[in-house]
């Protein structure tokens, strides 16, 4: 594979972990050094490849290495120089391959820490030995650091690197108090059962941007808002938990050291609606439809046995007139047989809930929290501090990792479902900056989107019967029937 001059085409391969500084010092040492090992065995170094805070053990692509290896392949070079062996890899399988291209190519590797011939199995042998060794260190270096990030969030302290979080200072601990503004104002929009691409929308017109300047997205909002941070208590997402994206939903650990900017209440809710996907489907689905009340209409003309329909009742137009209708649904019990106008629909369902809503105690009956809400903010509650206490039994070696595993699974499958079903039940939120009087909320609905409406509608009603309509009547408000949640 040498040229004609008996000289190795060599390549350099340079890589580091971890570069803080982003000055890419240690990789310029090791070429460096490379540079002079290839001098001294009077090789030509044709390219030098460099993966740059780039960790081999972690499984990260490296665009450098793969360009080496095809460079090794279509045999532009017949000779590579590192620093060391776990500079290539660390991973067992991985020096295999780089073994097979030795046998099938021809490469020889020189390292700067010392010899290693890939043509005799002694030499095998020591690099298989060195890159044992090596993810033997890697493992044990992650179970450290893996250790001491449970520890720190345990302590409640400052998560290290990454960018300034939304709603703090560069210290992360004082709020900034403009973005604190904005944060309860997603919050309490969220859950007020507003949807997350409708907020994203209003924020952009008001020119409200993200941390890296940007027009605020669905997926970034609901992090933000879904983050225990905001609440000033520490999460703990263990890294081998998950391979490519983060959960939405970490452990909640322990308070932490810095201010919170919502309640732990409000940011319980939030974290059960935002990981709720049927909710999230059923609420961002109704921002697409440019119909207010469907899926809240249901009919009520009565089957052959005397029993109402009761199927949904969905915007379907007709001649251009926008109309509510029983669908024809084939395999289901729709009757298809009753409609109601769209428009003088949505005017009488606004005029039944504003009026409704002019009742103090109509209202006080709203907001006042039932016993089933109390019950599961008190169950999730005890079952977050049941995973904390049992984090601490791990952490002290007072029960083993198996043991934690194994009673740990019933208690989060548990905290999943009383999540799930308090993000159901709760609807005081959306009253907080709507009720006023009748002229106020007029005033107010005007401003709001169908999924603004939808959710002031969806807080004071279960559901709205129609009934077949009266054909002496042109418009019967009676045809409506309201089921109140007060």
């Amino acid at each position: 594979m040498a040229n004609s001059m008996g000289t190795r085409r060599a390549a350099i391969y340079c890589r580091i972990s971890q570069d803080r500084g982003g000055a890419g010092l240690g990789v310029t040492r090791q070429e460096e050094d490379c540079r002079a090992l290839s001098a001294r065995k009077g090789w030509d170094v044709l390219t030098v490849h460099t993966d740059n805070d780039v960790s081999a053990y972690s499984g990260a692509p490296r665009p450098a290495w793969q360009e080496l290896l095809e460079e090794v392949r279509s045999g532009y070079v017949d000779a590579v120089v590192c620093w060391h062996v776990d500079r290539l890899t660390r991973s067992p399988r991985e020096l295999e391959d780089v073994i097979d291209l030795a046998d099938q190519y021809g490469v020889e590797l020189a390292t700067v820490s010392g010899e290693i011939d890939l043509a005799t199995p002694t030499g095998r042998m020591i690099a298989r030995m060195l890159g044992a060794a090596a993810r033997h260190e890697a493992e044990h270096k992650a179970e450290r650091q893996k250790r001491q990030r449970r520890q720190a969030a345990e302590a409640g302290k400052i998560a290290g690197g990454g960018k300034r979080p939304y709603g703090y200072e560069d210290d992360r601990v004082t709020v900034r108090e403009s973005e604190a503004a904005v944060i309860r104002e997603g919050a309490r929009r969220v859950l007020a059962n507003e949807g997350l691409s409708s907020i994203c929308r209003d924020w952009q017109a008001r020119g409200i941007v993200s941390p890296a300047g940007k027009p605020w997205k669905p997926s970034g909002l609901r992090r933000l808002l879904a983050s225990a941070r905001i609440s000033g208590r520490r999460e703990h997402t263990p890294r081998g938990s998950w391979e490519h994206t983060r959960p939405l939903l970490g452990e909640i650990v322990a308070d932490a050291v810095w201010p919170s900017i919502i309640s732990h209440e409000d940011s319980d809710r939030l974290r059960a609606i935002l990981s709720d996907s049927e909710r999230r489907k059923r609420v961002e689905g109704s921002e697409r439809r440019s119909y207010l009340l469907s899926g809240i209409l249901h009919c009520a003309k009565p089957h052959t046995d005397g029993k109402p329909c009761g199927h949904s009742m969905h915007g379907r137009p007709r001649s251009g007139v926008p109309r509510y209708v029983c669908p024809n649904v084939p395999g289901t019990d729709s009757c298809a047989g009753t409609a109601t106008n769209a428009e003088r629909t949505d005017d009488h369902v606004r005029d039944m809930v504003l009026a409704a809503l002019e009742s103090p105690v109509f209202v006080q009956r709203l907001r006042a929290p039932d016993d089933e809400e109390n019950k599961l903010y008190e169950e999730i509650r005890r079952d977050e501090e049941e995973l904390e206490e049992l984090a601490r039994d791990v952490g002290e070696r007072r029960i083993t990792r198996k043991e934690w595993m194994i009673v740990r699974q019933p208690v989060e499958e548990r905290l999943e479902r009383n999540r799930a079903q308090l993000s159901k039940v709760s609807r005081a939120a959306v009253l907080l900056d709507f009720v006023g009087s009748f002229e106020d909320m007029q005033a107010r609905w005007k401003k709001m989107n169908n999924s603004q409406r939808r959710a002031i509608v969806t807080a004071c009603v279960r559901r709205i019967d129609v009934n077949p309509a009266n054909p002496r009547r042109r418009w019967d408000p009676e045809r409506f029937v309201f089921d109140w949640l007060a």
